[in-house]
């Protein structure tokens, strides 16, 4: 994993921890593991592809990999990005939109807010800024 990567995952990563005890506490029992698992994967793949969209697919994938790794075990992991269980409840697909547009918008500003304070005084700055960028968002 490239340096960029790893200093993404750190950024990432208290997003990938509130989100995943949101979605718990909010769905456990409403819908089936796969189908929290894939759920979660979603909010991962939202919050990711503003800043990896436009990248090497493999790149991004790799990313989302090791985001949702943080909560899931490998087999849970690989099941959530690559399969996409059928729905038990009917408003189960208009909750994956939801919550990985809702990613989306999350990533969204966490990239803006990185191309805003680039600045001379190197990554640590940048990633001081959006370090606090997510603290905000946490406490909305």
């Amino acid at each position: 994993m490239s340096q960029m990567q790893s200093s993404d995952i750190e950024v990432f990563a208290p997003k990938i921890e509130a989100v995943w005890s949101v979605i718990d506490k909010q769905y456990a029992g409403r819908m089936s593991a796969a189908e929290l698992d894939h759920l979660f994967a979603c909010f991962v793949l939202g919050l990711t592809t503003p800043r990896f969209g436009e990248a090497e697919p493999a790149s991004h994938y790799q990313i989302c990999q090791s985001l949702v790794s943080i909560k899931l075990p490998p087999e849970r992991t690989e099941a959530a990005l690559h399969t996409v269980p059928p729905a038990s409840q009917p408003w189960i697909e208009n909750a994956r939109s939801l919550i990985e547009s809702k990613g989306e918008r999350i990533g969204s500003a966490l990239s803006q807010r990185a191309n805003v304070t680039e600045e001379p005084a190197g990554e640590d700055a940048n990633s001081s800024a959006l370090e606090r960028l997510v603290k905000s968002e946490e406490t909305q």
